[in-house]
Order: structure tokens, then sequence, then C-alpha cells
């Protein structure tokens, strides 16, 4: 537990937060689908549940909810941290909070790209507070991997078919090795080899549906692709030149969409991030009923000099 008192001239209430069982995600409110949805990930297999995944809840004494889910990647070094907070905490509880979900060891044990998806009320404050503590071991602005965030429509989408010629299919662990370099570019990553992000790709691929589009002609190579996060974004949306401007897009986005409808139920809603120049994915998820969240509601992006 975290004790926290106030050096003060009078006696005050000391705050404390206690570990209590963790969340189910029928108890995360709709208005929070971030971790509404990476929790019912999780309970429904689509996330690792070899160690790698906690969750971890806590209750202040001022009876104020709070909660993280924390990725570990293959080295067990921290990757990713989605936290929810009460909206009606007190800024003293969550710099509690931070401080218990981002201890001196577990800011130790980062991974060299860290992320976070956040959506509290007093956003400002708990940035500053992640970036004050991880801030040191991360020189690069986070705002350089800034993106709008899209939560999905609450209706089913009506499934398209496929132009004739191609073919919608599952994508394969040999894909990524493919989808990878091009994914890099198309983010600007630090290592346009995007052999760093072939481990990423591999894990969506085996853990969650994740689709392709084919030619009939050459049927064993995607030339459009559209996976699933463990966090519960849709994203990694490309399609090859020579193929754009037949809907393809759009078919990939509303067929996975309804599987993640299918499986997590209607009150679960994915999200999106797409990068502010993005013109082509930004206009299609207008198009489509992608509902554009507020600036509280944000996939921040933590790195290093470089992969290590």
């Amino acid at each position: 537990a975290v004790v926290s008192t106030q050096s003060t001239g009078c006696q005050v209430p000391f705050i404390m937060m206690e570990k209590i069982a963790a969340l189910k995600s029928s108890e995360i409110p709709e208005k929070f689908p971030i971790f509404k949805m990476h929790l019912s990930f999780i309970e429904k297999g689509w996330s690792e549940k070899d160690g790698n995944v906690t969750t971890a809840t806590y209750r202040s004494s001022a009876g104020h909810i709070f909660s993280a889910i924390t990725h570990l990647n293959e080295k067990k070094e921290v990757s990713r941290t989605d936290f929810h907070i009460d909206d009606e905490a007190s800024l003293k509880e969550i710099d509690d909070f931070l401080d218990e979900t981002l201890s001196e060891n577990t800011v130790a044990n980062l991974a060299w790209i860290y992320s976070i998806n956040l959506q509290p009320r007093y956003f400002d404050y708990v940035l500053e507070g992640i970036v004050k503590r991880i801030g040191p071991n991360y020189p690069e602005n986070p705002d350089r991997f800034d993106h709008y965030m899209f939560i999905a429509p609450t209706s089913k989408p009506e499934e398209l078919t496929v132009p004739q010629g191609y073919i919608l299919g599952p994508l394969l662990e040999d894909h990524a090795k493919a989808i990878a370099p091009q994914w890099a570019k198309d983010i600007d990553f630090l290592d346009v080899s995007g052999q760093h992000l072939v481990p990423i790709v591999v894990g969506n691929i085996k853990r969650r549906p994740c689709f392709g589009i084919f030619t009939e002609s050459d049927p064993n190579t995607p030339i459009a692709w559209l996976c699933i996060y463990s966090g519960g974004a849709i994203g990694m949306l490309h399609v090859k030149e020579g193929h754009r401007g037949k809907g393809l897009g759009r078919i990939l986005l509303r067929h996975c969409l309804k599987v993640v409808q299918d499986t997590h139920g209607m009150e679960c809603r994915a999200q999106a991030c797409c990068q502010k120049f993005n013109a082509g994915s930004l206009n299609l998820l207008f198009s489509e009923g992608w509902e554009l969240q507020p600036i509280n509601f944000k996939k921040m992006f933590f790195s290093k000099s470089g992969p290590q």
C-alpha cells in the first residue's frame, strides 16, 4: 500500500492506496472505451496470458478506483501501460497511483519504446506526472508520435463485396516480414528496416484475427492489410499502390470491426489511432462514422535514441 501524508502545521487525513481484486470489463463505464476494450481482450483470450500482461487495481481511502494494465515484451521489459483513473480523484491521489504503477523498479525496466493509453479527466496533469517519472529515460518528445484517436460507431457495419480478382482472407505469420518494413515507413519509424517491428506484427497475427486482401493471381502475398492490436485498437492499415481507389481499405475496416463486435459486444468499442497528416485514413474513418475523440483521449509513445 502507498501511504501519503502532508507535512503541515495541522493534522490531515492520509491517502492510502489499497490493492483490490482486478476490475472486469463489465465494471468499466462505457465512457472509458480504451480500458474497457483492453480488459475484454484479456478476458476473451485476445491478449497474452503467459505472464506478459498483468492487471492491478487500487482503491484509495476516499473510495476512488484506479487500475493499470501492464504489458511486457519478449525481454520482460515494460513496453506498455494503460491507465484507468477515476474522474473524481484528487491530484494527490493521482500522484500516489502513478508512484505505485511507475515505481523506480518499473521505470528502470522500461523498454526502448514505451507506449501509454490515456483517457483521464486531468490529462495534462497525468501526462506531466508520467513524463516527470520516466523523462530521463526518454529524451524524445512524445508528440513526435502523436495521433488523433477515434472510437468505433455503435452500429454494425454492412459488409462489402470484395472486387473481382481479389480475395479477403486471414493474415499468416509468414506475412509479417513483408508487412513490418511498410509499417515502419508508414509511421516514420526510427528503424526503417522494420526489423524491430516484426515481433509486434507476428504477435498480432498469432493472437488476434488480422486480415489481408490478396489477388487471385497471387493468393499468398497480401496487397492490403489491417491488424488488431492487443489493447483493442485497429491499425496498421495499408493498401499498396496500384490497388488503391477500389474500396479495399473500407472492406478491411468493416470486416475487422464486425469481428471485434461479434466477439466483444457492441458496448466494447474498438479504437483507431491515426497520424494527423494521414488524410486518406482520416477521411475513411470519418466517412465510416468513427468518432474523433477530445484531447484527453490519447495514445502516447516514448522512445529512447534507438533500439537497445
